[in-house]
């Protein structure tokens, strides 16, 4: 799921409105031949889904050294329009980058990971024939991306949740103390999540848990 805004509570506990991820997902290739592309300028690869997303997640297939790298989603590799994007500081070694994000509705996309320093490998399949990826911003057909798109439910469903600092009770308090909810994207935390017996501003506690997903690493 992806955190959402706060739109009611009851005494202390908060609810959110959320399409919850499911375990639908597609490929942005096909093949079986793996292999690692290091990335000079950039990286990218369009997808289309058929379903509500996200999440993205792609695989790095090595980490030389200390690596930064940008990940951004556009509606096409014209860029014209920017919907999300994040920073990652990477250690040696391998990872699953993740970006997880509001959910948008079905449509054609283009991921684009940029390299701001460092080397990196993102594993790639050389014999897919999808042929929808680019490097340094022009398509290639020597191969596609090893990453998946995440779909969530089209229909929202409602859950008790909230982070620090939302404001509940119609601005009468906030959250002031969280539970870690631990690394939703390589490199960062995103939030502390408020679970049962966290504090509010105004003395009071959470006296419900909240409800999410841990995703996969």
């Amino acid at each position: 799921m992806v955190i959402g805004e706060i739109t009611s509570s009851q005494q202390d506990i908060m609810f959110v409105q959320v399409r919850v991820e499911d375990t639908a997902f597609i490929e942005t290739h096909n093949g079986t031949v793996k292999s690692n592309y290091f990335i000079s300028n950039s990286i990218g690869q369009k997808f289309s889904t058929t379903r509500w997303m996200g999440r993205i997640k792609i695989k790095i297939g090595n980490v030389n050294e200390s690596s930064r790298l940008r990940l951004s989603l556009w509606d096409s590799p014209a860029k014209t329009r920017l919907f999300f994007e994040n920073e990652y500081q990477l250690n040696p070694g391998s990872a699953v980058l993740h970006l997880s994000f509001n959910p948008l509705p079905a449509g054609d996309y283009y991921w684009e990971l940029e390299r701001l320093s460092g080397s990196v490998g993102v594993s790639v399949v050389s014999d897919s024939t999808l042929h929808k990826a680019y490097t340094d911003g022009n398509p290639t057909t020597a191969f596609d991306v090893e990453s998946k798109i995440m779909y969530v439910t089209d229909e929202e469903t409602e859950r008790p949740v909230a982070v620090v600092g939302d404001t509940i009770d119609s601005g009468v308090t906030t959250i002031s103390g969280g539970s870690q909810l631990g690394k939703i994207m390589v490199g960062s935390v995103e939030k502390n999540i408020s679970r049962e017996g966290d504090s509010l501003a105004n003395g009071g506690k959470i006296l419900q848990g909240c409800w999410f997903f841990e995703m996969e690493t």
